[in-house]
């Protein structure tokens, strides 16, 4: 079944265009899915600010999941939805909390095992999750199994990676302002969990971006809220005012900041009237639940102890009881009284009845007397415990009595006292229960938690000295607290006001430029945001802060008046700034040509403009260095190094001289070695395969005279297999050996039976031609790793006699120095080495004691030079792909300033990457359409512009390529 998000999807791709009843539908559909789900967010974030972490993870998963849910919501073309909303005057549906996604997910990260975090990271990894999840996963396997240095290996490589995005994204977020995203960013940096430390820069400037932007969008947004939940409190609409707090304490949750003074107290009075009613909601649900409690007793026919109980817990909350429930108690406590005058009543019957035992009647009327005064001492010490307010030594003396004289207990006015007593022990243990939850709730080791909203209803229970010490405690702490932190943030205010005067003085003789007018602004915020950063601030201090700000606001206003005339210079350039493109860059050049700014002469319009397709220039040699990067991320083949060439040179055709090129001044020379390795290859191996050796065995001769026991003698692999059974033969037997370097053979006689023949030369030279198709991919890409890592198995071969190895190594090193000009410096010991032992190597068909060693010398040079040059070769073209992974990058423009000096003005700030600064204009020498043209340097975060203002016209654009 089509889920609201693919209904969307699917109207968004009509071609027939989207009515407007049918997406008013989707979008109310969409809006109470959306609710809920951050309904359910909210309550599981709730649960975790509280610790309860696996609750909240419960809540969460409850089904339907909320972050499957969350999942199912998101949509790529969510922008351009909002945007047929807006025009077809729908109301915009919320968005989802993702910061409480987030949240939920950390939590669920923290919360599993290593097992399940691999398969995590695994799923995020399949899944192609944004790195700053991956990295959280990766974090917690890292701490999960500390023992594996992998891991942190991985997560300081992660790092250092969403680093220079996490660049990438301030900048773009501050662009577009987006105080959300700069707000995440600033908690991720700020998170303390890097391994590798962010650097202070970034952290300032985040930190910076992320508290002007998100303080800014909550005051805006609050204040929206403000006058509605104020119109709310005033028209007494509780469920109008219930709502629009939701979306307050939203606002504050999404920001976490403190709210501004004069937001909060301008809503106090509403919120305070919504906690009134918050917790005589409370009480009612708790009366309601009493009632509901002493109905179940007596419909139970509880023990008359446990309906006094309950009734005594339904009246503790002021109101009155339902008379039926009232009058069914009443009649239950009344049953012991009404006994006792029934069997009264008996008695009496009884007396008159019996006549004839009138004596004895008397006699239990005096006894009765007796009895009734002694009833009523005791009701009298009863009553004087009940008056005195003695009410547990009432319930002991009551229920001693219970014991020893149980008529008398069972009295009625007994009983009432009894249930007197008893009421206001219970009551009274009730308000210590009470005064204890209370006190416990608004007591905390830290006094700045200390919450005073209890303070008056403590007061109100304290019922003993005692009590009210432990009140006024909290309340003295709390005094302390506020007045302490008040000379605090009165002294810090007045040390922010000191400092700030000390950045005016300086402002302020800076002159009243563009940028510093700005900083001047920025310097005025944070003077007016002074009261909200510390309201518990002293009169004294707000006056100081009065008069600095007073200060400020009229330098600024004086610098804009002085500056009216260079305004519109300034909004250009700012304009110019801000365009995304260098296509918007040269429309708004244009558009400005033709208005009354282009007489202040910034820029040289005329020039500039015809220049505009030299700019485009800069694209392709960026698209360029794409395609050169994407060829150097598996190595380069030899018909891509061909392409290279080719491409390379139709970039010089269009720009030349370009920094590109110039950073890889043997770029072709390299390709071209590339392009001819295949023939060098082909060449090499092919000579291998041919050889004699690929054809010969070695047949070991016992030999007492040779050091090894045995003297080997090179044979044909076929003159063994047809004379394998004559070999085997006792008596002499003649033998083809080979006996020149031609592959020539000489029958020698040798005593039977001949041992078994070793599969060597040919066996190895068999391999090596073997890996020719094996390794083709290595070969290609590869070139001198796989080339020595051949020479490594050569030499690590058995029965392979020493100077064949000598001879196949030769070969292969040969091979390897003619496609690889780098390779050759790399070892020019061994090369020369094996040089001198040419004639050495030129015997290699004699006989000679069977021994598989090099030559100990040869070995100990080749093993030094090959590893060092095994490690160099891992990323041959490492040169290349640093240069492949910068781009040229259109950083500003130059312009001319207001006292005709040429100026330059920087995109989004300077960037941290040393580099020059070039312009592109129309080549004055060569073919090329397009030259670069240096006009200055970056370094170390400063600009430095040459002395040679020949190619500095106002209006081009500046561009930066990394050295």
């Amino acid at each position: 079944m089509p889920t609201t998000v693919d209904k969307i999807r699917r109207a968004l791709e009509k071609r027939d265009g989207i009515a407007e009843d049918e997406m008013r539908v989707l979008a109310d559909s969409y809006r109470t899915q959306v609710q809920e789900v951050n309904q359910r967010l909210d309550d599981a974030v709730m649960l975790l600010r509280k610790g309860l972490r696996s609750e909240a993870i419960q809540r969460v998963e409850m089904t339907p999941n909320a972050l499957d849910a969350a999942a199912d919501l998101e949509f790529p073309e969510w922008d351009e939805w909002n945007e047929i909303l807006q025009f077809m005057g729908i109301p915009l549906p919320p968005k989802l909390n993702q910061d409480y996604v987030a949240q939920i997910n950390e939590a669920i990260i923290e919360s599993l095992p290593l097992d399940a975090l691999l398969r995590r990271h695994r799923r995020l990894a399949i899944a192609k999750a944004p790195l700053a999840v991956r990295l959280r996963t990766l974090r917690q396997i890292a701490r999960v199994d500390a023992s594996n240095s992998v891991w942190q290996d991985d997560v300081e490589k992660w790092e250092k990676v969403r680093l220079s995005q996490i660049d990438k994204e301030l900048k773009h977020a501050l662009e577009l302002e987006d105080s959300a995203h700069l707000y995440q960013l600033n908690q991720e940096l700020t998170a303390g969990n890097w391994r590798v430390a962010p650097s202070s820069r970034l952290i300032d400037q985040c930190s910076f971006a992320a508290e002007a932007h998100v303080r800014q969008s909550q005051e805006n947004e609050l204040g929206v809220l403000a006058p509605q939940i104020n119109a709310a409190f005033e028209q007494r609409d509780e469920a109008e005012a219930r709502r629009l707090r939701s979306n307050w304490q939203a606002v504050r949750a999404k920001h976490k900041l403190s709210v501004p003074g004069h937001l909060e107290s301008s809503v106090a009075a509403a919120m305070q009237w919504l906690e009134d009613l918050d917790r005589q909601a409370v009480m009612e649900s708790e009366r309601q639940q009493a009632v509901a409690n002493l109905e179940s007793k007596l419909q139970a026919h509880a023990p008359i102890d446990d309906v006094q109980k309950a009734y005594d817990q339904a009246s503790r909350f002021g109101q009155p009881l339902p008379e039926e429930l009232t009058h069914r108690v009443e009649e239950l406590a009344n049953q012991p009284a009404k006994q006792a005058k029934r069997k009264l009543i008996l008695i009496g019957v009884g007396v008159a009845a019996v006549v004839l035992i009138a004596i004895v009647g008397v006699a239990m009327f005096l006894a009765s007397s007796g009895k009734q005064t002694a009833q009523q001492e005791t009701v009298d010490q009863m009553t004087q415990f009940i008056s005195a307010e003695q009410y547990d030594a009432a319930l002991d003396y009551y229920n001693s009595l219970l014991s020893t004289n149980p008529e008398v207990a069972q009295l009625p006015k007994m009983v009432a006292m009894q249930a007197t007593a008893k009421k206001a022990v219970e009551k009274e243990a009730t308000r210590q229960e009470l005064f204890e939850k209370l006190i416990a709730q608004a007591s905390n080791d830290d006094p700045a938690l200390i919450d005073e909203i209890l303070l008056p209803q403590l007061d109100e229970l304290a019922a003993s000295p005692g009590e009210q010490a432990r009140v006024d405690d909290l309340r003295k702490r709390k005094d302390a607290y506020r007045a302490g932190e008040a000379m605090r943030q009165s002294d810090e205010m007045i040390g922010k006001v000191a400092e700030l005067q000390r950045q005016f003085g300086e402002l302020s003789r800076r002159g009243s430029s563009a940028a510093n007018r700005q900083a001047i602004a920025q310097l005025l915020s944070s003077i007016v945001r002074l009261p909200n950063q510390f309201p518990l601030g002293s009169d004294a201090a707000r006056a100081k802060q009065e008069t600095l700000r007073s200060q400020v606001d009229s330098a600024l206003k004086r610098m804009k008046d002085e500056s009216m005339v260079a305004q519109q210079r300034d909004d250009a350039i700012d304009s110019l700034l801000n365009s995304r493109s260098l296509e918007v860059y040269s429309d708004r050049l244009r558009d400005y040509s033709t208005q009354s700014v282009s007489r202040t002469n910034f820029i040289e319009f005329r020039t500039v403009i015809d220049e505009e397709d030299h700019w485009f220039n800069v694209e392709r040699t960026n698209a360029w260095l794409d395609a050169l990067a994407s060829k150097l991320d598996n190595g380069v083949t030899s018909s891509e190094a061909s392409g290279l060439i080719e491409s390379a040179e139709k970039i010089r055709a269009l720009a030349d001289p370009n920094p590109v090129l110039k950073a890889m001044p043997d770029f072709t020379q390299t390709m071209q070695e590339i392009v001819g390795r295949k023939v060098i290859l082909d060449g090499a191996f092919g000579l291998i395969s041919k050889h004699p050796l690929s054809r010969l065995v070695t047949l070991p001769i016992p030999d007492a005279d040779s050091p090894s026991g045995t003297t080997s003698h090179l044979i044909y692999k076929t003159f063994a297999e047809q004379n394998a059974d004559r070999m085997s033969r006792a008596g002499s037997i003649g033998v083809d050996v080979v006996s020149d370097p031609l592959g020539g053979v000489r029958n020698r006689a040798f005593q039977g039976p001949l041992p078994e023949v070793v599969e060597e030369p040919m066996r190895s030279i068999s391999q090596v031609v073997d890996q020719k198709s094996k390794q083709a991919i290595g070969f290609d890409t590869k070139w001198e790793q796989t080339f020595l890592i051949q020479v490594s198995e050569v030499m690590k071969r058995k029965n392979l006699d020493g100077i064949i190895k000598e001879w196949l190594i030769y070969y292969l090193l040969d091979a390897a120095t003619r496609g690889s000009e780098d390779l050759k410096q790399m070892i020019p010991l061994t090369m020369r080495m094996l040089a001198r032992r040419s004639t050495v190597r030129e015997q290699w068909h004699q006989s000679r004691p069977t021994n598989d060693d090099l030559n100990p010398e040869l070995r100990k040079v080749i093993m030094a030079e090959l590893n060092v040059a095994y490690r160099r070769f891992a990323n041959p073209l490492s040169d290349y792909e640093t240069v492949a992974s910068q781009r040229i990058k259109w950083v500003g423009f130059l312009a001319k300033s207001a006292g005709g000096q040429i100026e330059y003005h920087l995109r989004g700030g300077t960037p941290e990457i040393d580099g020059t600064l070039y312009v592109v204009a129309a080549a004055r020498e060569g073919d090329a359409e397009t030259s670069f043209f240096p006009v200055g340097k970056l370094q170390q975060g400063h600009v430095q512009l040459t002395p040679n203002p020949v190619h500095q016209v106002p209006g081009r654009p500046l561009f930066l390529f990394p050295y």
